[in-house]
Parts: C-alpha cells; sequence; structure tokens
C-alpha cells in the first residue's frame, strides 16, 4: 500500500499483529510503569525490567512532583499535547485512587506566579481566551495570595485541578496487576532477535526476559541500547531540595511554579527545585545545587523561604528530553528503509506515491518526557498503546511523538 505525500506515509503505522500479547517493558520508572498499565489494561501479559531494587529510582524518584499543563501565549500543537495529557492523567488518577489507597497525591491546585515580563506577557494572553474556570483562572495579586494562603506578591496562572504526587506510589499502583512480572536488580544492556522473539540479555549475554514487543523506557540508559537508532535525545541533571514546614510557611496550600516548582508541607517537608543542567550523564548530589534552589525562591518567594526550617539535599537525577519537547511515543523505525525510500522528499515531489513506513518489527519506545513525565506520561502511553494493539492512530500529535521525525526533517533538508 503506497500514500501521497500529503498523506506522510513516514508517519504512517501498519496494523500490528502479535502471535502472543506479551511484551517486555525496559525501566521502572513513569515512563515504564505507564507502559505498562496500558497494556495490562488491553489483555496483554508483561514482565517490567527494573535495574534498581526498587522502582521510580531515577527521573521518578522525587518525593513529590508536580501535575499541570504548559501553556502557551496562543493556540499550539504543544499546548494541545499537555491539555490532552493533563486531563487524561486526571482521569487515570480518579481510576487508580479508587482502588489503591497508597497512591499518594493531591490535587490541590497550583499556582504558576508571573514573575517576570514573559510571563506577564503569557498571563495577559491567556487571559483573553476565556478558559473554564475549573481548568484556568487567571489571578491577581490579592486572588493569588488568598489561593496560596502565602505572601506570593504576583499575578498567576491557577490550574484548580493540578497538584503534586508522589512518583513512587504512582508507579506502584500503576503495575499492579496479576499479569505483570517485575524484575528488580535486573540490568537489561542488549537485544537480539531470535525468530520472532526479541531477547533481552543483560551485561553477561544471559538472557533476563523475552517477548515479541519490546519497550524501551528506561532513561538515561536507553542509550545502551544499540536498536533504538541514535535518537536526538539529551540529558539534564535535575536536584531538588527539601526543607523542613514550620509555622509560617505550612500556611502554603497549592503547588507554586515560578523558574521552578514549590509543594505545601507533605508530611512536614517542602519540595523545592528543581535545577536544569544540560549534557550532564552523572546525577551526583551537589550542596551548591541546593543553594541555588534556595536563591530562586527566595528570589521570588523571600519571605517564605526565610521562614522555613532546615534545609537538606532531596534527589538528584537525569531527566531525557528531546530537541523539540516532545517525548518519542512509537515505534522504531527501519533506518535503512527511510533512506532507501525517502531520500528525495526534500525535492518536493507531491505528485510522487511512497510507500507506507516500515519499523523494527516489535520495538517500541516511550521516552524524553523531560521535566514533566508525571503529566504526559499516561497520555504517550495510550498512545503507544494504541499503535502497539494495531488501531493506527494518524493524528498530529501522534505524528508530532513518532520516533523518525528528526530524520524524515533531515531528508527534507538533505542533510542526512
Amino acid at each position: 500500500m503506497s500514500h501521497k505525500i500529503a498523506d506522510k506515509p513516514w508517519f504512517h503505522y501498519p496494523a500490528f499483529s502479535w502471535q502472543t500479547k506479551r511484551a517486555v517493558v525496559i525501566g521502572g520508572g513513569i515512563a515504564g510503569c505507564q507502559s505498562a498499565w496500558h497494556l495490562l489494561q488491553t489483555g496483554w501479559h508483561v514482565t517490567l525490567i527494573e535495574r534498581h531494587k526498587k522502582l521510580a529510582t531515577e527521573a521518578s524518584g522525587n518525593l513529590a512532583g508536580a501535575i499541570l499543563p504548559k501553556m502557551t501565549a496562543l493556540e499550539s500543537l504543544g499546548e494541545d499535547f499537555y491539555v490532552q495529557a493533563f486531563r487524561y492523567t486526571l482521569k487515570q488518577l480518579e481510576q487508580l485512587a479508587a482502588s489503591h489507597q497508597h497512591l499518594h497525591y493531591d490535587l490541590c491546585g497550583v499556582l504558576q506566579l508571573a514573575h517576570n515580563a514573559r510571563e506577564e506577557k503569557r498571563w495577559q494572553a491567556l487571559q483573553k481566551r476565556g478558559f473554564e474556570d475549573d481548568f484556568l483562572q487567571c489571578l491577581n495579586t490579592a486572588q493569588t495570595q488568598q489561593q496560596s494562603g502565602i505572601h506570593a506578591p504576583y499575578k498567576s496562572v491557577f490550574f484548580p485541578q493540578g497538584g503534586w504526587i508522589n512518583p513512587a506510589s504512582f508507579c506502584k499502583a500503576l503495575i499492579d496487576h496479576p499479569n505483570c512480572c517485575v524484575l528488580l536488580e535486573s540490568e537489561a544492556l542488549n537485544l537480539k532477535k531470535v525468530k520472532q522473539q526479541w531477547q533481552v540479555l543483560d551485561n553477561q549475554h544471559h538472557l533476563i526476559a523475552q517477548a515479541e514487543v519490546i519497550i524501551m523506557s528506561s532513561g538515561k540508559d536507553i542509550k545502551q541500547l544499540t536498536q533504538y537508532n541514535d535518537l536526538p535525545i539529551m540529558p539534564v541533571l535535575g536536584q531538588t531540595t527539601q526543607a523542613n514546614a514550620s509555622a509560617t510557611s505550612q500556611k502554603l496550600k497549592t503547588v507554586i511554579g515560578h523558574e521552578g516548582y514549590l509543594t505545601p508541607a507533605i508530611n512536614g517537608q517542602h519540595i523545592f527545585g528543581a535545577t536544569f543542567e544540560r549534557d550532564k550523564n552523572q546525577a551526583i548530589i551537589d550542596p551548591i545545587a541546593d543553594k541555588t534552589n534556595q536563591q530562586q525562591l527566595y528570589k521570588y518567594l523571600a519571605e517564605f523561604s526565610d521562614s522555613l526550617g532546615k534545609i537538606e539535599s532531596s534527589h538528584a537525577a537525569i531527566r531525557m528530553t528531546t530537541p523539540d519537547r516532545f517525548p518519542y511515543a512509537g515505534a522504531l523505525i527501519d533506518r535503512t528503509f527511510y533512506n532507501n525510500n525517502y531520500a528525495d522528499i526534500h525535492q518536493g515531489k507531491y505528485w510522487k506515491s511512497y510507500p507506507s513506513a516500515h519499523y523494527q518489527k516489535g520495538l517500541f519506545i516511550l521516552a524524553g518526557l523531560g521535566s514533566r513525565g508525571l503529566t504526559t506520561a499516561g497520555y504517550c502511553a495510550a498512545l503507544l498503546a494504541d499503535i502497539i494493539n494495531g488501531k493506527q492512530p494518524n493524528d498530529k500529535i501522534t505524528q508530532a511523538l513518532h520516533a523518525g521525525r528528526f530524520m524524515v526533517k533531515r531528508l527534507k533538508q538533505n542533510s542526512h
């Protein structure tokens, strides 16, 4: 089957079919656990492989992370993605909370402060767009302070349905299923195709697990797997800080976003940060990072910062991001096929029919979630599950998450 160029055949997914509904998910953070959950809901048996002693250890290891959409001044595909992901996650949390008492979260609302000229401009643009109050409110300074419960002399964008969640409890709830086998302290370093099965091997080339379908969701470790096709993906080191709550700081009622984020008191502790250091490949707790977080908090919320008790390091981890800030969620492409069949798309041959894309059958990816994975991973995993289950989604967001998009861009620029 071939498509005209207007149909963007390089983003087309086939109706995948499988002999058995068994999958291996590599990575026990929020991306891997969401991937597992969505397959489990559709009748799959899943083996989840995690190299640490427990789930949610690296990028998903913060004590608390924020759940909120990312808004742009004008309507955009990026905003649409984040809004849909946010709403999807809220519904999922409601579903999970009904049967998982240990799920630790609070949809206490999130205030995004208009703390500089850029954010003030965004605030003004969002105010004109007429959102429903249950989704987004543009608050003046007095309203911000009333909503937050502390001295916060800024206008703000308020998301009343937003909040915070403990990622480890989220991951635990997601993989709580009789058809999910979790292998801890198992390092997946090699993949080998044997007939229709992908074998997952450790550093001694011992077999860990095998299945027709593999989902690679191992964050910074994904580059160890050669089949991931050298996708553009960049490490960003982030460190959070925690502080003992005081009588004053306990008045904070919502999550607050500025350059970083700040939570209300959770078990007597506020979590705030995080730093953002590009091209760092090792996650090492650094006292200087805590000072950076503290200085940033003081810059925007001085009175609150001064009221805090003992301050100490919380968590440091490498988050992976992509050049266009959209995650990867989809099948891994057959690079040779793309080079052989789409090499002339830079010539703009709109009259030509191109064959539909080919993929490394059975290999899928969910990665590059950046700093908002708690909000977006579920929605991305739902799209990924649809692709694996042969539903052939073909909308702009699915294409924006396609793992071959940067190769297509290079081919269009004739720079491959």
